[in-house]
């Protein structure tokens, strides 16, 4: 009990040492402090006024007029501090030092004029002070029970001399009062403690609270800034572009401002030539030259792999913006020894020009992005009246794709594969055309992009391979089928079943099929095309890679990848009629045959082009210089008239024959 008792001693060193536990009691001494005051005045003001005809003036006016002056402004001013607010930790330490250094001597004045006038007057004077004392500092020590040490300062001023007093009298009631009244103060004091230890832990889980609150909001913005930011380049990612292109459609509505969106050139090689850990240096190294380069207006995002996104609300200088950001991009990079080239294609739409929603304004940008790269071949597109008109069409077109009847609409035409030796037609390659009811005719160069970004394209690929294996059955036995496969059906476990089970109804020998996949969608990812068209050989089928040398491939990755043929693409065949324009020709030829491919040129339209072909090592070709697509009924009618004219058609009937 000693022990527990003497804790309240050690408070005296520390008043105000936790700062939040010195702001809640001063808090609160603002509310009861002045209520102590009050209760002095009028308690001290009824004594006065019951001893004004027992004792001298001195003791019932001048002493508590002093008192009552001093008093009253300590009143006063604890009623200012309340209106003031929450106090600082530094001020509540002030406040709790000063009440405490005021409490004793406040304690020791008062208790010292109530003695005084103890032997003036008779019993029910001296008992009125007698109660004064005692319920004066009962509800002192409870006005203050939220600062211990002041409040037992005043107990241990008031209640042992009154306690004493008692007892001197040596009157059985007088003795009485003095006991009760120890009694009291001792439960009064386990009461403080035990209150005191009540407050205190009240306030210390609230600061804990407050504290774990705090720490809750800043892991949550901890949280949210990371939900928001891509952690490769610190720049704001593609979640954030989305809401902040939002917010600017929504809340800055009629505002003139850019979207931009950016894709690098040339850093799929990078990638893959150098890893993984090249790229990612590469890319954040982009991101800070775009964060520089971009002004104060313009905000960069990074919206996935190696594209970013831009919104600047300075749209007269976004022309500027985006010179300034391609230039910086094309900039060669050093990552270690290596030296790093990479150019950048951006397309941009303006708000409201281009559209006021926040889809539009992407969608359009991303079209406008497309355009730059695939058919300017770089650099800034601006999306305008002319590429709305494309887009339109090819909503239309994708609305057509969606309430069409694919298997009845579409049909297939078949260009001829020569062997250049012989004359002779080796295979042919399935087109598909399409009639829409709606459109017409749409070239397959439109409809196919457009089926491309939606699941039409799978529809599209079986109709045309089951019409096209159904034509196969009317063709020689020798003369190979090779169809187009796009970048959504290599990488389709549906299409590989679908061509697998199309075979086997047919009965056609699967090696008379070849899929043709362009280099632009076997490099997209290089390792999963090469497990599908490994899956495709898998089945007996043949695999041909298309457009050789348009893309951006390495040689080393061309070897690697399971193929069986090279078709060149035609552009490096119409070269050949120029000054020395069969070197490029002819290095690719024998690169396929160093690696174990054949080749087949497209595009193949003079004599003198098959002619130096032929001179280079190129065994089969196409072209109009043989024939144009045709229908099967003109092709039958096309092979049956080379039959008659080769010596080879005369041996096939030779061999049909027998």
């Amino acid at each position: 009990m000693l022990l527990r008792a003497s804790r309240p001693f050690r408070w005296f060193a520390g008043i105000g040492d936790d700062p939040a536990l010195a702001v809640s009691q001063a808090v609160n001494l603002q509310r009861q402090v002045p209520l102590l005051y009050g209760l002095l005045l009028i308690n001290s003001l009824a004594v006065a006024i019951t001893h004004r005809h027992q004792a001298p003036a001195v003791l019932t006016i001048s002493v508590p007029a002093v008192l009552f002056a001093i008093t009253f402004f300590r009143m006063i001013h604890w009623l200012r501090q309340a209106r003031k607010g929450v106090p600082t930790a530094e001020q509540a330490r002030r406040q709790l030092r000063a009440i405490t250094a005021v409490s004793g001597p406040v304690a020791l004045a008062y208790v010292g004029w109530s003695l005084a006038l103890a032997p003036y007057g008779g019993p029910f004077e001296q008992a009125h002070v007698g109660l004064y004392i005692s319920t004066t500092v009962i509800g002192c020590i409870f006005c203050l029970i939220v600062l211990p040490q002041a409040a037992l300062l005043v107990a241990l001023t008031v209640l042992p001399a009154f306690i004493i007093m008692c007892l001197a009298r040596q009157q059985l009631i007088f003795v009485t009062i003095g006991i009760n009244v120890a009694l009291v103060l001792a439960v009064l004091l386990r009461v403080l403690f035990n209150s005191f230890a009540h407050f205190e832990g009240q306030v210390r889980a609230g600061t804990l609270l407050t504290a774990q609150h705090a720490e809750l909001q800043r892991l949550n913005e901890e949280n949210r800034r990371l939900a928001l930011t891509d952690a490769l380049t610190g720049l704001a990612n593609r979640r954030r572009f989305h809401a902040d292109l939002e917010a600017w459609t929504t809340t800055h509505a009629g505002m003139p401002f850019a979207v931009g969106v950016l894709d690098l050139d040339r850093f799929k090689p990078i990638n893959d030539t150098y890893g993984h850990h090249v790229g990612d240096r590469l890319l954040a190294e982009i991101g800070a030259r775009l964060r520089h380069a971009a002004g104060p207006s313009a905000q960069v995002y990074r919206l996935g792999g190696d594209e970013f996104g831009l919104i600047d609300p300075d749209v007269s200088g976004f022309t500027r913006t985006c010179e300034r950001l391609l230039q910086q991009i094309r900039a060669p990079l050093q990552v270690g020894e290596i030296v790093l080239h990479v150019g950048a294609s951006l397309g941009v739409a303006h708000c409201p020009q281009a559209g006021t929603g926040a889809d539009d304004l992407f969608d359009r940008a991303d079209y406008a992005l497309y355009h730059a790269k695939h058919v300017e071949g770089g650099g800034v597109c601006v999306f305008s009246a002319a590429l709305e008109t494309a887009v339109r069409a090819d909503r239309a077109i994708e609305v057509a794709l969606q309430g069409s009847t694919l298997e009845d609409e579409l049909t297939i035409v078949f260009q001829p594969i020569i062997e250049l030796a012989s004359g002779r037609l080796s295979a042919v390659e399935v087109l598909v055309r399409w009639t829409s009811p709606v459109l017409g005719e749409v070239s397959a160069a439109d409809f196919i992009a457009v089926a491309e970004r939606s699941t039409a394209i799978h529809s599209i690929t079986r109709a045309v391979i089951r019409k096209g294996l159904k034509a196969a059955l009317h063709l020689p036995d020798d003369v190979a089928v090779s169809f187009n496969i796009s970048a959504c059906d290599l990488t389709s476990a549906t299409t590989l079943a679908f061509i697998r089970r199309e075979i086997e109804r047919t009965g056609i020998d699967p090696g008379r099929i070849w899929l043709e996949v362009t280099e632009t969608a076997v490099m997209a990812n290089a390792e999963t095309a090469a497990q599908a068209l490994q899956a495709f050989r898998d089945i007996g089928v043949h695999v041909a890679l298309d457009d050789f040398g348009t893309g951006y491939s390495s040689l080393g990755y061309v070897q690697r990848l399971p193929l069986d043929k090279v078709k060149i693409d035609r552009s490096f065949v119409a070269g050949l009629d120029g000054t020395d324009g069969d070197t490029i020709a002819r290095a690719v030829i024998t690169f396929c045959h160093t690696i174990g491919l054949s080749c087949v040129a497209e595009g193949v339209e003079t004599p003198s082009q098959w002619r130096m072909l032929q001179e280079a090592g190129c065994k089969h070709a196409q072209g109009y210089l043989f024939s144009k697509p045709l229908t099967l009924d003109a092709l039958l009618a096309l092979c049956t008239e080379w039959e008659r004219q080769r010596p080879w058609g005369a041996r096939q009937r030779q061999r049909g024959a027998a």
